[in-house]
């Protein structure tokens, strides 16, 4: 690097590192000097949870060396959210580019990452597409969900093609403690805006289940977003003997929605798709120290999208993907001293059929090896992992990683991780057929090495602070090529860099009120030309209150804000906070039942937040509803 690139840098990170440090050293004298009580108050904000995602088996988030989020069902119920886009929007660390109201076409970036390299999984299967490698989260229900584990940065050692980070959906399982509750809930608001939903577990000797179904509408709060969309999810568990269990589950999410309009060129935009997915998975205990789990998955993707001329309503161009993709994962874990390891194998082969690729048909295989330890050594943590990938498409990619923690208190841990990760490029850039673009076969994958470290600790008697720096260096990213006779085409080129820092504060609740706040910092630039990346969120902070009396009242106050990196012809704006109210009261309770309304008010001071004027974000809107609970 030359002399003026790091000078430049060193005087970048100055702030983050000072800060990251400060936090230790203040962590570290204020440990020595907690008392009994005051750790107890500590605990309630600090929970040393078993986390599956950083290495796919269950270790404690004490022995994590990976920067991870988790949002809880309490969170996501406090929040009155309807898809996952409402709670990724308050995650310290994740842009969230929303285009609309509730169910909106929406973007996710963690870190900078571009929204491809961004890996989207339910119950083991992926919710990426073969075509453009995008999930949808703007229109997925949270109902079902139990907790949503985020690791930001490459998490490809466990999973496979995730260069910016994975956002794992852990969903509910059968209440063990009955056999018949659940929960029903009605919910309306401004613009035709309904969210209608049912859920029921329970357990009957050695069988469980779980079962949901849910809708969602609205007339849509920005011009040309409407949405319609319903939904269903059950899982059902059985233990065969004490060191066997199954489990199948099923998901189905239908929608149709407008995305939008471009009123310089008359132009409207339409998508719908439907999902269904499928998995069977058993479980077997061998002994007291391993067990085995194999299991089975299929998914069907079936997405359209159209463009229709805003002043007579045409249709002007369609287009449509229908993706089958099946496959099977096996997992060996076994525990035992100071190891937690893990050995395991992933097979997937899909089908992509459209238009818009050549043929009108193309297939991707996949597999992959990998294994991971962690290994318990008093204070510290050291968890090698190493991932071996090979698709019939983009060739193979080895994803070695290395994490560290150490324990220096209690309650103060250090955290450190290095890896290498990667993204398969998607179908539609080496098979798309269109009369513009030419596909080229030949991509290979885009490349990270990626460097975290960081602190989590307490900083006063109330106060837990997390901290992480981050360096992430990308090669062979992909570009637009231009060609003869106005043509385009994709191809690796360039190298990019995305840095910055993340920190994290949050208090044990006083007088039932607890703080939260969150800002992060990303330097996404071009290591060739040195200029900024265009569309990538420089700054965010994200601020919150949450009251619960712990009888009756519960509420959440959130406010984001997002500095964007924005094209100038595109009229973002982006110069203030948006701030959201949830509150939920319980006005009638018996032994069996409970029944609560809710009531959020969206955008409380009208403000604006969006990267161009084509997509602004809705203005102040309310909605309220009343849940049911048996």
């Amino acid at each position: 690097m030359k002399a003026g690139a790091m000078s430049r840098l060193n005087r970048k990170m100055a702030v983050p590192i000072l800060l990251l440090l400060l936090s230790t050293l203040i962590g570290a004298a204020s440990s020595f000097a907690q008392s009994d009580e005051e750790m107890d108050v500590l605990r309630m904000v600090y929970r040393d949870q078993d986390l599956v995602t950083p290495s796919r088996t269950a270790k404690p988030v004490s022995q994590v060396a990976e920067n991870v989020t988790v949002i809880t069902a309490e969170e996501i119920e406090a929040l009155n959210a309807h898809t996952l886009k409402d709670l990724l929007c308050y995650v310290t660390g994740i842009q969230v580019d929303s285009r609309g109201g509730p169910g909106s076409n929406t973007n996710v970036l963690i870190q900078g990452s571009d929204t491809r390299h961004v890996q989207v999984v339910m119950d083991g299967v992926s919710l990426n597409n073969l075509a453009d490698d995008f999930a949808e989260i703007g229109a997925l229900p949270v109902q079902q969900i139990d907790r949503v584990e985020i690791v930001k940065g490459p998490a490809s050692s466990a999973w496979g093609s995730a260069l910016g980070g994975i956002i794992n959906i852990i969903t509910k399982s059968p209440d063990p403690d009955r056999r018949f509750g659940g929960t029903i809930s009605a919910g309306g608001g401004e613009k035709g805006t309904g969210d209608f939903r049912a859920e029921t577990s329970g357990t009957a000797g050695s069988a469980g289940y779980y079962l949901y179904a849910g809708g969602l509408t609205s007339d849509g709060l920005t011009p040309d977003t409407p949405f319609d969309g319903g939904n269903l999810y059950g899982k059902l568990q059985w233990r065969a003997d004490p060191l066997t269990r199954l489990q199948l589950s099923l998901f189905y999410n239908r929608w149709q929605r407008g995305e939008g309009r471009d009123l310089a060129n008359d132009f409207a935009f339409r998508g719908n798709a439907e999902t269904l997915f499928t998995t069977l998975a058993v479980t077997r205990a061998i002994g007291d120290t391993m067990s085995l789990e194999v299991s089975g998955r299929f998914s069907r993707k079936r997405a359209g999208q159209s463009l229709d001329q805003l002043s007579s309503g045409l249709q002007l161009a369609s287009k449509g993907t229908d993706d089958l993709t099946g496959g099977g994962s096996a997992k060996l874990t076994w525990k035992s001293g100071a190891h937690n390891l893990l050995v395991g194998t992933d097979v997937d082969s899909g089908r992509l059929e459209s238009l818009s690729v050549a043929g009108g048909k193309q297939r991707q295989t996949r597999w992959a090896f990998f294994a991971n330890d962690t290994l318990a050594l008093g204070r510290f943590s050291v968890t090698p992992g190493l991932r071996y990938d090979r698709t019939d498409t983009n060739g193979d990619f080895a994803s070695p990683s290395l994490g560290v923690t150490c324990r220096i208190f209690e309650q103060t841990i250090l955290r450190a991780y290095a890896a290498r990760g990667f993204n398969i490029p998607p179908l539609a850039l080496t098979s798309g057929d269109g009369f513009f673009f030419r596909p080229n076969p030949g991509l290979r994958p885009e490349e990270v090495r990626s460097y975290s470290a960081g602190v989590e600790t307490p900083v006063s008697r109330f106060l837990w602070l997390k901290t992480t720096l981050f360096l992430h260096d990308i090669r062979n990213v992909l570009a637009t090529e231009s060609l003869s006779g106005g043509r385009f085409t994709e191809v690796n080129q360039g190298k990019q860099r995305r840095q910055g820092v993340e920190a994290e504060l949050k208090t044990a609740p006083v007088f039932h009120t607890a703080l939260l706040a969150g800002v992060a910092f990303v330097d996404a630039t071009d290591r060739e030309t040195g200029q900024r990346i265009p569309d990538k969120a420089r700054y965010t902070c994200d601020l919150g209150l949450d009251y619960d009396d712990g009888d009756a009242l519960r509420g959440a106050l959130r406010g984001h804000y997002v500095w964007w990196i924005a094209s100038p012809g595109d009229n973002g704006r982006y110069r203030t906070f948006i701030w959201d109210l949830s509150l939920s009261r319980k006005i009638f309770e018996t032994d069996a039942t409970e029944t609560e309304l809710f009531f959020t008010g969206h955008n409380l001071f009208n403000g604006a937040q969006h990267l161009g004027d084509n997509f602004a974000n809705p203005r102040r809107w309310f909605e309220g509803g009343v849940r049911f609970r048996f």
